[in-house]
């Protein structure tokens, strides 16, 4: 009776943990995976260094808090180039987190968006804005 009992629980088991692993998501908002497919990916109006030159010189200007570290921010570059969803994704204080997004707001720069097809759309993007880094 003993040895049925625990193949079904096994069994079980199996079950449940392939049924997880089939639940990814597919569009912009909500995961990295669209992004396997993209034949460009987003891409910041001067490049990744001038974007963070940028955020790095205005995150530390305006930066109180003694903590020094990084603020991991996902977002959605738009078919547009307009930024939109917004959300910490590692955060290193209330402070930091606020002035992170606020500043990635502010950039004021529409962004190459990514392309899949040789057609504009919307991708998925993560960044760091480092905080009391020199």
């Amino acid at each position: 009776m003993r040895k049925p009992l625990l193949v079904l629980l096994l069994l079980s088991f199996v079950i449940t943990a392939k049924a997880q692993q089939n639940n990814k998501p597919t569009d912009a908002a909500s995961g990295q995976s669209q992004n396997a497919n993209l034949e460009t990916t987003p891409e910041p109006t001067g490049g990744i260094d001038a974007l963070m030159k940028y955020m790095k010189k205005i995150d530390n200007r305006e930066y109180n808090g003694a903590q020094t570290g990084k603020v991991t921010l996902s977002f959605v570059v738009e078919k547009d180039g307009s930024l939109t969803g917004y959300k910490v994704v590692h955060s290193l204080n209330t402070e930091a987190d606020a002035i992170a997004i606020q500043v990635l707001k502010d950039y004021n720069q529409k962004w190459k968006p990514a392309t899949k097809n040789g057609q504009p759309v919307s991708a998925q993007y993560t960044i760091e804005a480092p905080f009391g880094v020199n």
